[in-house]
């Protein structure tokens, strides 16, 4: 069960602009302490208890609010994740509705394995905005990281039901099933989206994830290859281009000369080359991937970190998921890299380093599970 948190988070984090998520053996939250109030660190270090109770927020302090926020985010494309926590922190003391700021501090909390502070905030952001699709993304990530996974699921199930066709929200419900053994939902759902939305490209998408999470390689490519006769731009995982014989048509001059760079070891120019495709060209994943492998060679954990984490799951493969377990391990997310792991070994079995790193990592989740029942 564990693991299932560490997959939710995943699937939060690989679908929106986030940092990714923590450690999955968390203890269960206090329910009743968090829905009265919240505990929020003032910048001289100090906690205190604000009052979550809805408030009238003064133009002056929208206002500020927004100005932080802009401050807070600047902040995190910079990597500049304790400055941005600072200002995330100062708008929510001045502004309870201020959803967006919530909701990020939030995630910020996920990412250092703080589930508890992760979900006064989310709790928060889910009582202003109940109806929010992303807001809910957030508050059930949040729920799975503090063991409540069947107020979880509840909290996805309610979402879908405000949303008509959200591909990335689809995928993260899929995931939630599937990685909590409900096999059965995980198909009835994906049935649904398939007779409710079948000229979306995404909905078989959707159905090639779920038969290539059971293994099923051929009919995953012939789910996929009906998603790329009505949208040919739709992400592929690698495992299933090799089913359909299908390469990068096209591919950019300049990301081959990334790559080579990168293949001599000179991470300094190939950063500046991934660095440069990923500014001018947003949605190129392979870049973003590659940006982030040569930052971690660098040893520049935080920004590589970031730089994976906009990289749509579905796109990533196994090499993806082998880069972000690395990056777990160092942060010590162990339950997510466990996760990561997993996933590799479950497209590419016969990843020797996968199943040493995968070996690692459970040593390290069972001694911090001894360490936190000794200090118990």
């Amino acid at each position: 069960m564990n693991n299932v948190k560490g997959i939710l988070v995943v699937a939060l984090f690989g679908a929106s602009c986030s940092v990714i998520g923590p450690r999955d053996y968390s203890e269960t939250s206090d329910t009743e302490a968090t829905a009265q109030r919240s505990v929020s660190v003032t910048q001289d270090g100090n906690k205190r208890e604000l009052d979550t109770e809805p408030v009238e927020t003064s133009d002056w302090q929208a206002a500020r609010g927004s100005i932080l926020r802009t401050f807070a985010f600047r902040a995190l494309e910079k990597n500049l994740v304790e400055e941005a926590r600072s200002y995330l922190t100062e708008a929510c003391e001045i502004d309870p509705n201020d959803i967006a700021c919530h909701a990020a501090l939030a995630r910020l909390y996920l990412a250092d394995g703080d589930q508890k502070s992760a979900l006064i905030y989310a709790e928060r952001a889910a009582r202003v905005a109940p109806n929010n699709p992303e807001i809910s993304m957030v508050y059930a990530a949040a729920l799975a990281e503090n063991n409540r996974m069947e107020e979880a699921t509840a909290t996805l199930e309610t979402a879908w039901n405000e949303v008509e066709h959200n591909p990335i929200f689809a995928r993260a419900i899929l995931t939630h099933y599937s990685a909590m053994g409900r096999t059965d939902q995980a198909k009835d759902f994906v049935q649904k989206i398939l007779m409710e939305d079948p000229s979306h490209a995404s909905s078989w998408a959707l159905a090639g994830d779920l038969l290539l999470s059971e293994g099923d390689l051929e009919a995953a490519g012939e789910s996929y290859r009906k998603a790329l006769e009505i949208d040919p731009n739709t992400p592929t995982p690698e495992s299933v281009q090799l089913i359909l014989g299908s390469t990068p048509a096209g591919q950019d001059p300049l990301f081959s000369v990334a790559q080579a760079a990168e293949a001599k070891g000179d991470y300094k120019s190939a950063t500046n080359l991934y660095r440069f495709l990923v500014e001018t060209k947003p949605l190129n994943m392979d870049a973003r991937m590659g940006l982030s492998r040569v930052l971690l060679e660098q040893k520049r954990f935080e920004q590589a970190d970031y730089q994976l984490s906009q990289v749509t799951l579905g796109v990533r493969g196994w090499r993806g998921n082998v880069l972000q377990a690395k990056l777990d391990i160092h942060f010590e997310r162990y339950g997510q890299a466990r996760t990561a792991l997993k996933l590799a070994l479950q497209e590419r079995p016969d990843q020797r380093a996968a199943e040493l790193l995968l070996a690692f990592v459970e040593e390290r989740i069972q001694e911090d599970l001894a360490d936190g029942q000794e200090d118990a």
